[in-house]
């Protein structure tokens, strides 16, 4: 046996897993695990209602964005936004009971394509929720992103506490 190509392929093996190793890269089903549930909405708050004038782009809450909901809304959720970084995007709205058209508390669990438009976009959205630090969070793990933000700083306590738990589902990941 030659040792040349031994040599060559374990280096290339090296160079191709190397990368990959410390980190996990999810899929879809990450969202599902992570994302607010009915339990997580904070006591007096609901699902919001969607108005009718938004159904075209928001057609459900909580939901699952479409494509064309993604590249409608992806730099509105955070400035710069790529639609083409992002594989998937699930939305929560969460509103004061007696006022079920608002939006108090928004959660989106942001899935991107890899770790490399991760690390790009998620640096985006946690120098944005810096800017509003009194209103925004953002957690993530590997190419998976959560940003909860308030409509009003009264509010942050609940984000923080809607964090918490979410952050709890994203070290079980």
């Amino acid at each position: 046996m030659k040792p040349v190509p031994a040599i060559v392929t374990i280096l290339i093996s090296v160079i191709l897993i190397a990368p990959s190793i410390g980190s996990t890269q999810f899929s879809m089903t990450a969202i599902d695990a992570v994302k607010p549930t009915a339990k997580d909405v904070p006591q007096g708050f609901i699902f919001g209602t969607v108005p009718e004038p938004y159904r075209k782009t928001l057609k459900d809450n909580p939901w699952m964005m479409d494509r064309a909901a993604i590249k409608r809304l992806a730099d509105k959720i955070y400035p710069g936004g790529d639609h083409n970084q992002i594989v998937g995007v699930h939305v929560s709205i969460i509103a004061k009971k007696e006022k079920p058209l608002g939006d108090d508390i928004v959660c989106y669990v942001i899935l991107y394509r890899d770790m490399k438009a991760a690390e790009k976009e998620i640096q985006k959205v946690t120098e944005y929720a810096g800017y509003n630090r009194e209103r925004a969070i953002v957690l993530s793990r590997d190419n998976l992103a959560v940003f909860i933000f308030a409509d009003d700083p009264v509010y942050f306590q609940l984000v923080q506490e809607m964090a918490r738990t979410i952050e709890d589902r994203l070290k079980a990941l």
